[in-house]
Parts: C-alpha cells; sequence; structure tokens
C-alpha cells in the first residue's frame, strides 16, 4: 500500500485518531477532480451503538490556512453564519488556546432544542496548517461529541477537512440520519462562505482575527471576563 492510499484511509476511517503528521497528506485523484469543480466529498463511518455515524467533510477554500483558521477562531460570530445555531458564546478559558463554548442548536420538532458545551483546542500544525479540535464536555441531547477543523496547505490551495461525530440520546434520532448529514454539509458550506466573504471583503475585520489568532497562540487570552481554570 503506498503513502498516499494509506493517509487517505488513515483520514477518512480512522477519523478519532485525529493525526497531525499530515505533512504529506495526499488525496486520491478522483477526489482531487470533484474538489477542484467546487464539489464537497462526505464520508461516513458507523459507529457501534450510536445511530449516528462519523462524518468527514472536504473541500477546498479561497484564503490562506491562517485567514481561514482566524475567521474560524472568532467562536462568538458562529451563531451568525452557521445554520440553526442560535447561541455561540465563549464561557470559560483552559488556556488560551483552549476554549469552552455554549452553543444553543435548534433542532427539528418533536426533538427540542439542544443545548451543549464543547471546549475547543486550537493548534498550529508542523506542516503549516491550522487545527481546532472539540470534545465533550456536556450536552442535554448527546452522550458524546467530538470532531475537528483543518485547514491545510494543499497545492496551493487550502483544503478544509471537517470531522464530526455525535451520539444522540434520543431513540427518535435515528430518523433524522439523513437531516443530520445534510445539515452537516450545510455547516460546512457555511463556515467556506463566511471566510471567503470575511477575507475579500470584511478586510478590517480579517485583520482584527488574524491580530487575535497570533496573541492566543502567543499565550494571550483574547476573550474579556472569562472564567479561568481546569
Amino acid at each position: 500500500m503506498n503513502i498516499s492510499k494509506y493517509i487517505s484511509i488513515l483520514l477518512f476511517f480512522s477519523l478519532s485518531l485525529f493525526s497531525e503528521s499530515l505533512d504529506d497528506f495526499q488525496l486520491f485523484k478522483k477526489d482531487e477532480v470533484i474538489l477542484l469543480n467546487k464539489g464537497f466529498i462526505l464520508k461516513k463511518k458507523d459507529v457501534k451503538k450510536s445511530t449516528w455515524p462519523e462524518v468527514c467533510v472536504l473541500t477546498f477554500i479561497k484564503a490562506t490556512p491562517k485567514q481561514s483558521i482566524a475567521v474560524f477562531f472568532a467562536y462568538h460570530e458562529h451563531k451568525n453564519f452557521i445554520p440553526k445555531l442560535l447561541i455561540s458564546k465563549p464561557v470559560k478559558y483552559i488556556s488560551p488556546t483552549d476554549i469552552h463554548i455554549y452553543f444553543e442548536m435548534n433542532i427539528p420538532w418533536p426533538l427540542s432544542n439542544s443545548h451543549f458545551i464543547t471546549g475547543n483546542r486550537l493548534k498550529k500544525l508542523r506542516n503549516g496548517g491550522y487545527r481546532v479540535r472539540w470534545y465533550f464536555v456536556r450536552s442535554d441531547s448527546a452522550k458524546d461529541s467530538y470532531g475537528g477543523v483543518f485547514f491545510l496547505a494543499y497545492k496551493n490551495k487550502t483544503l478544509l477537512v471537517y470531522r464530526n461525530f455525535t451520539h444522540p440520546k434520543s431513540v427518535l434520532a435515528g430518523l433524522f440520519k439523513g437531516k443530520m448529514l445534510k445539515s452537516v454539509k450545510k455547516t460546512v458550506r457555511a463556515i467556506v462562505s463566511h471566510i471567503e466573504d470575511v477575507t475579500s471583503n470584511k478586510k478590517d475585520l480579517l485583520k482584527k482575527h488574524i491580530a487575535n489568532l497570533e496573541k492566543a497562540l502567543n499565550g494571550e487570552y483574547v476573550y474579556k471576563n472569562l472564567i479561568r481554570g481546569q
């Protein structure tokens, strides 16, 4: 098995490993063609005892990895562009790059809105890319959740890799598996659209986001008046 095929398999089917060593990452040629034609690739893997699978979405984005992660790192703005997201509020610092975020998500009837907190760890990768990995803190609608978003330099482009898994509590959640998959794709499209809009049309805001990113990576706390502690 060649290295490109091995890394692709690792990416798509070992989602929970969240390997940081993606310096040699290569797409399958057919997948690269799809992405170059402005497409999205969605992969999923069933998880034992969960009605919802792990999901991985890939697409190219018209922004540098640094610009992309800087805009994404403004967690308080997620509610302004991610569909169905009503609240995205930073509530606690674990470190300058590890922040707990409280979310409220609108969920279709007969399920009630989802309220949850995830920890979000920012990291600059050795290959020049960036990553935010989120982990479960608490939720009224899920038994577990984890995921991450990568922005990777790839052949003079930026590859976005979005991974997510939620293990819902409700026995009715299986009825909404199809809607969940569509929602994940809509979320990725919204992230791409927002980053490209800020990068192209809101230079002052982009400059502010980049400054906050650099401060956080240098150990500064960019969100004020948050609880700090383990």
